[in-house]
């Protein structure tokens, strides 16, 4: 009797505890990093160039709807002025110059991909 119960128990055991543990484990991909603060897919907003806080890494875009965007420059971020290849600090001179801003919105803020100045 003894040896029936000890595997009835262990096997009881490691359904309550240990099954829990293995479904939350297939849920997340391995190999797959989850996106947890994507919000929603790239967008694009034409505007002129309000502000440029080099040294917050920011960019304030003002649309033509007079409302201003904030967007964070990363080290990923494409930045041309005059379809020529620039740099943030370039772009603190183009105030008041009309440009695209290719961005993802994050619960973090507005992350630009690339901002196109046209001269």
């Amino acid at each position: 009797m003894k040896k029936r119960i000890f595997p009835l128990l262990a096997v009881t055991l490691l359904a309550f505890w240990g099954g829990p543990w293995v479904v939350a484990q297939e849920e997340a991909p391995a190999g797959k990093p989850e996106v947890k603060d994507e919000v929603a897919k790239p967008e694009t907003l034409s505007g002129t160039i309000s502000m440029v806080l080099t040294e917050q890494k920011l960019v304030v875009v003002v649309s033509s709807t007079k409302v201003p965007y904030n967007f964070k420059v990363t080290g990923g971020t494409r930045i041309k002025i005059g379809g020529k290849k620039a740099k943030l600090a370039d772009l603190a001179g183009q105030t008041n110059k009309t440009a695209s801003v290719k961005f993802l919105p994050l619960r973090s803020g507005n992350v630009a991909r690339s901002i196109e100045v046209s001269e």
